[in-house]
């Protein structure tokens, strides 16, 4: 009896369990928008249909309780803000098919569209294109293959492999420029920026870069061309060393330190002239600095996937945010970049000092955040930015006080692979740069390409780049044609003064690119610009582009 009692209560035991494991899956299954039915019985179901079947990528279980989903039923529900966002967004992409078509006819190649499924029949092994050469390559070739050289030892320990490279850039074009506002140009510039770089190894190398054709005057460059406004040849014809300058690692310069690689001396340095850009050119934007800079990267811990951090100083010669040299300056910075999982973060600030009381000295710094932003109907591209300058005594035209707030957000639309991209801006008094070289313009050139100068001769920026006491926007269609070999942009934007000074103006671009062969690209600018109590602005341009 006792052993009949025992087994009943675990027979009890069991079916109470059962019991209630039924009940958590049946609530677990139990979603909006499902109805589950018995298990169908048909014994006249032929054996093969009890197979698993295969539709698209789901798998059906014919053992398994069967799934009708009920069309009256909702779903999922978006959050209010995302219908919002999302439905904005959308009507902003809406123009991106219809000017595709248009774009085809205009230039009479297909559209591009990315296919994802697999074609049906096998194509081969394909040929790899050939690699185009540098102008001069020695010892080592840029990208090539092959076995490395064993190279030289130096007294440090390290290994160096001796090679030099010789490449560059040609651009020449037309230029037809009138903003209305005093500047009309049309005028045949060229430019020719040369580099040649010894490499010493994978992480050292000395860059000597030449600009033989455009020389930099006070607050401007001049190109070597013919000005057919004035009617004259312009001479920007120079040996002026535009860049020179070494950087390595002190970690692989003294590998003897450090045999087992256990330390941190695996810290980034530069000496000499330079380029030098942050907050995507909004906070700082110069081409040649004689700078000298270190870096420690891979700092990691805390939720902090990688952090880098660059302090740097310039000594004199500094492109103020008026664009003309003060001889007479120095700055300081930190730069910051940390990679987080949600966001990549930029923290910027950067002191300039100068004994000229033209200039005045500043304080400026940059906060930016980078992050795709998923969505539910979409995946977005967003960054978002914060700057502001501080005068250390009073204001002038290089060191004012304001701030800048700027966005930007682009998506692909489905089924394309072109790109549709927002940005706006909000200048608060006046925002400066504590660097800015002669041709970068203001600090507003990355809104898009109304606000961007070209970067050869004097074709300028449709609108204004200051960020003094305005608002703004531009909206573009990147559209891509002829498996990405063509291009088209389509670009309308504006911007207003937000202290009631009657200058708002609004423009639209349109830009084609082609490329030819493998080292040239066609461009072709054009724009029409309205600014208040001014005429109609109009500009054009042609320019070819070879990279070799």
């Amino acid at each position: 009896m006792i052993i009949n009692h025992q087994r009943s209560l675990r027979l009890l035991l069991i079916h109470t369990i059962l019991l209630y494991a039924g009940i958590v899956v049946a609530q677990d299954l139990e979603e909006p928008g499902r109805v589950f039915l018995p298990p169908a019985v048909d014994e006249s179901q032929e054996i093969e249909d009890l197979e698993l079947e295969k539709y698209g990528e789901t798998y059906i279980n014919p053992f398994a309780e069967r799934v009708e989903y009920d069309p009256s039923l909702v779903h999922d529900h978006d959050p209010l803000y995302w219908k919002l966002g999302e439905t904005l967004l959308e009507i902003l992409a809406a123009p991106a098919e219809p000017l595709a078509h248009f774009g085809e006819r205009l230039i009479c190649a297909e559209h591009y569209t990315s296919e994802s499924p697999l074609d049906e029949y096998a194509i081969g092994l394909q040929p790899i294109p050939d690699r185009p050469n540098l102008l001069v390559e020695t010892n080592e070739k840029f990208l090539d293959i092959g076995f490395l050289n064993q190279g030289i030892v130096i007294p440090t320990g390290a290994v160096w492999r001796p090679s030099i490279w010789v490449f560059g850039t040609y651009r020449t074009g037309l230029n037809y420029f009138n903003n209305r506002t005093g500047t009309n140009t049309t005028e045949w510039a060229n430019r020719l920026d040369l580099f040649g770089q010894l490499n010493l190894s994978g992480t050292e190398r000395i860059l000597l870069g030449l600009r033989s054709l455009d020389k930099e005057l006070t607050a401007s460059r001049l190109f070597t061309g013919y000005d057919f406004h004035d009617g004259r040849w312009l001479d920007g014809l120079n040996a002026d060393i535009q860049t020179l300058f070494f950087e390595g690692d002190f970690g692989e310069i003294f590998p003897n330190l450090d045999p087992y690689d256990v330390h941190r001396y695996d810290i980034g340095f530069s000496v000499g002239r330079q380029p030098m850009s942050f907050q995507q050119g909004l906070l700082i934007n110069e081409d040649m600095v004689d700078a000298v800079t270190v870096t420690r990267n891979t700092v990691n811990g805390g939720g902090i996937l990688n952090m880098r951090i660059t302090g740097v100083y310039v000594e004199g010669e500094i492109n103020r945010n008026n664009n003309v040299r003060d001889p007479d300056s120095r700055m300081y910075g930190i730069f910051t970049e940390t990679d987080l999982a949600v966001s990549t973060v930029n923290a910027d600030v950067a002191t300039v000092h100068s004994s000229n009381q033209q200039f005045g000295s500043m304080t400026a710094f940059g906060l930016s955040a980078i992050q795709r932003l998923h969505g539910f109907h979409n995946t977005y591209n967003t960054s978002f930015q914060v700057l502001g300058s501080f005068p250390h005594e009073g204001e002038t035209a290089a060191s004012g006080q304001g701030e800048l707030l700027f966005s930007q957000i682009s998506l692909t639309p489905h089924h394309s692979s072109d790109l549709v991209y927002f940005n706006a801006f909000l200048a608060i008094d006046e925002f400066t740069s504590p660097a800015r070289g002669t041709l970068a313009g203001g600090p507003l050139g990355q809104v898009g390409l109304l606000f961007a100068a070209a970067g050869l001769g004097q074709y300028g920026a449709p609108l204004s780049n200051q960020a003094t006491d305005a608002a703004g926007a531009s909206l573009g269609y990147q559209l891509f044609y002829d498996k990405t070999r063509q291009q088209l942009i389509f670009e309308i934007g504006g911007r207003k003064n937000t202290k009631g000074i009657n200058d708002g103006a609004i423009a639209g671009a349109i830009r084609y690119q082609k490329a030819i062969g493998q080292h040239w690209i066609m461009l072709l600018d054009s724009f029409v610009s309205k600014q208040e109590s001014r005429g109609v602005g109009s500009g054009a341009r042609i320019e070819f582009l070879a990279k070799f």
